[in-house]
């Protein structure tokens, strides 16, 4: 079985990997991005050969419904097939999971480590926004701070030139050519507002889902 259908097949029926991410996880598995790790498993990252090294943090990583269940501290099956978290989003311990919102719309949300990002909500609200998220070539996407500036900013200013990934390039051809979408210069152009797990109340849904599930 090949990475994307693995990862495919681990999302329940009710909350599916939706067609257009499971397009363009079939088109970067076919570039070659799949990675395996020396005690075996696999991941996929934004870059094939030669773009790829190994400062690259971004990842789609099979989703384990032991994690969900760490996040809810609940055991219904019924409210953690909402969640399924499944791309690595910072080397903090940072990642992001499609969740289905009481409305039964897909959503993209973010879950921070807590020891680093403490970014908790909804990350885009739509599969197609994570896509020209992804392309637009930040290395992680958990730091909100970072969000009003471009990678070529982030990386003249914060990295050496070979701690930072170059941009996912076939990623972002394929994302204008093939799915006809636009890539923005910076995440801030498709997030507007990011909230703390720390915060005392939120507008956001997820946020707020999660702490009703969780009784907090």
């Amino acid at each position: 079985m090949n990475f994307t259908d693995e990862l495919v097949a681990a999302f329940p029926a009710s909350n599916p990997v939706p067609p257009v991410l499971r397009q363009t996880m079939e088109f970067l598995e076919a570039l070659g991005c799949v990675r395996h790790y020396r005690t075996g498993g696999r991941y996929m990252t934004l870059h094939p050969e030669p773009e790829y090294n190994n400062s690259a943090i971004t990842a789609f990583h099979v989703p384990d419904s032991a994690d969900t269940a760490r996040w809810t501290a609940c055991e219904d099956p019924r409210v953690n097939e909402r969640l399924s978290i499944f791309l690595r989003t910072g080397g903090d311990g940072s990642w992001a999971g499609l969740w289905l919102d009481d409305h039964d719309q897909q959503r993209i949300v973010h879950l921070g480590s807590g020891s680093g990002s403490d970014m908790l909500c909804v990350l885009t609200n739509s599969t197609q926004d994570l896509i020209r998220l992804l392309a637009i070539g930040y290395n992680e996407h958990c730091w909100p701070e970072e969000f009003t500036r471009t990678p070529a900013e982030l990386r003249e200013q914060q990295y050496a030139d070979d701690d930072y990934p170059a941009p996912p390039r076939a990623l972002r051809a394929y994302v204008e050519r093939t799915l006809g979408l636009s890539v923005p210069a910076r995440a801030s152009d498709l997030i507007s507002s990011t909230t703390s797990m720390d915060a005392h109340e939120s507008s956001d849904p997820f946020w707020n889902w999660l702490k009703q599930v969780r009784n907090d």
